[in-house]
């Protein structure tokens, strides 16, 4: 006659089943937590619990939150800009004072520092199209085509510097082949792996794959 440790047995079954959910969550749930940019269009962003007016910052508050949750750290604001003429990298608060107002882009949203790496973070989300849109985008196409000039003027800074683009909404995504040709330029070839450009869902996959 066989006797079982019931006490024993029901222990074991339930540290199984929490490691089985465990491994649930870590592989499918994570995996499929952000909506891809395609679908981010203006009705969803209507529909998002975080968002109010459009008034308040919602968007950025809610990249910002999320990039801390996929980097395990705090992203903090800066004014930190780059000078179009000598591409360099400053903290400008109010540039528009000075005369060469309009030789600086828009400041970086957000920065941390990891080890000897550097992130700089530039986030919208361009939902629908429209004029406005489609300036917003030329602009920020601008804008990373004078981080890649920065990289390319400063091959041996000490720390290593990452150029994050989180570009969401619908409207980013339409543009992502305007942003592509940038990226494939020979001249680029180099340094294109500090640049990252995409919706905040691709950002998770590059950054637990690099870091």
């Amino acid at each position: 006659m066989r006797f079982y440790n019931l006490r024993s047995n029901s222990r074991i079954y339930n540290l199984r089943n929490r490691r089985i959910l465990y491994n649930f969550k870590k592989n499918y749930i994570n995996k499929n937590l952000y909506t891809g940019s395609k679908y981010q269009t203006k009705e969803w962003r209507k529909n998002q619990i975080w968002y109010k007016t459009g008034k308040k910052n919602e968007c950025e508050l809610y990249q910002r939150k999320i990039i801390q949750k996929i980097t395990k750290q705090k992203c903090k604001k800066t004014n930190l800009r780059i000078n179009i003429e000598n591409y360099s990298i400053i903290k400008k608060t109010h540039p528009l004072i000075e005369n060469n107002g309009f030789e600086w882009t828009e400041d970086f949203d957000g920065i941390q520092k990891k080890i000897n790496n550097i992130f700089y973070y530039n986030l919208k989300m361009v939902c629908n199209s429209g004029g406005a849109q489609t300036r917003t985008l030329r602009e920020v196409y601008h804008f990373i085509k004078c981080q890649y000039e920065y990289l390319l003027k400063h091959p041996n800074d000490v720390e290593k510097k990452y150029f994050i683009n989180i570009l969401d909404g619908n409207e980013s995504y339409k543009r992502k082949k305007n942003f592509n040709y940038l990226k494939k330029l020979d001249k680029y070839n180099s340094i294109s792996n500090q640049i990252f450009i995409g919706d905040i869902k691709t950002f998770d996959k590059w950054y637990n794959k690099f870091f």
